[in-house]
């Protein structure tokens, strides 16, 4: 990675002498993990379980509202959250 790309990206990456990548942590996905985390916490459900059924939710109600491509374009969001937390717990479990 480049340094322009990791200053954008927020992304850290050590070395060791062989520059063979040692560690890679990725400033975003530390967040989530984080509140993820204290979501989990004080609600005892994780947050991407939040915002997929709350995306479900507001996407049916939408729809039967009669405000159809609002209602479309909201229920394409529930497979990213769970991507999203795929993500999160495979690099967790690291």
């Amino acid at each position: 990675m480049t340094t322009a790309q990791s200053t954008m990206t927020g992304a850290s990456t050590q070395f060791n002498g062989n520059n063979e990548t040692v560690a890679k942590r990725d400033t975003a996905e530390a967040i989530l993990r984080t509140v993820d985390e204290s979501t989990k916490a004080s609600t005892g459900i994780s947050l991407f379980h939040i915002l997929t059924f709350g995306s479900i939710g507001a996407s049916i109600a939408l729809y039967l509202a009669g405000n159809k491509q609002a209602g479309i374009f909201i229920g394409l969001w529930p497979p990213t959250f769970q991507a999203l937390k795929s993500v999160v717990d495979k690099n967790a479990q690291q």
